[in-house]
């Protein structure tokens, strides 16, 4: 069942790009997330960039958005080495989005 509607929002999720023609102005450089060695599949890093998007799209001026994409029950189960890991595997992650987002606003403008 879940991942049924996983699939679902997987599904919805592409459907939308293709109604906003975001791979129209794609370049090959870029790719579709999969699952990676940091162990952030497709849906998950759509979620977290939902959050970005959110984030940087809003008026207030955010000082800790690694702390806002950090899921607080897995990192208090984790030890300090595991939770630097966490939290630089994190930041790469918010950066890429961060660059993702400001890409997509840019070719809205176009």
């Amino acid at each position: 069942m879940k991942e049924n509607s996983e699939l679902k929002k997987l599904a919805q999720s592409a459907k939308n790009r293709l109604k906003k023609g975001y791979w129209q102005g794609a370049s090959t450089a870029e790719v579709i997330p999969a699952n990676r060695e940091d162990g952030i599949g497709y849906a998950l890093e759509e979620e977290m960039y939902a959050k970005v998007r959110e984030m940087l799209s809003g008026d207030e001026c955010v000082i800790d958005p690694i702390g806002r994409l950090i899921d607080k029950a897995k990192f208090s189960e984790m030890d300090f080495a595991e939770r630097n890991r966490y939290v630089l595997d994190l930041s790469k992650i918010y950066i890429r989005l961060k660059d993702r987002y400001f890409r997509e606003k840019n070719r809205k403008k176009s």
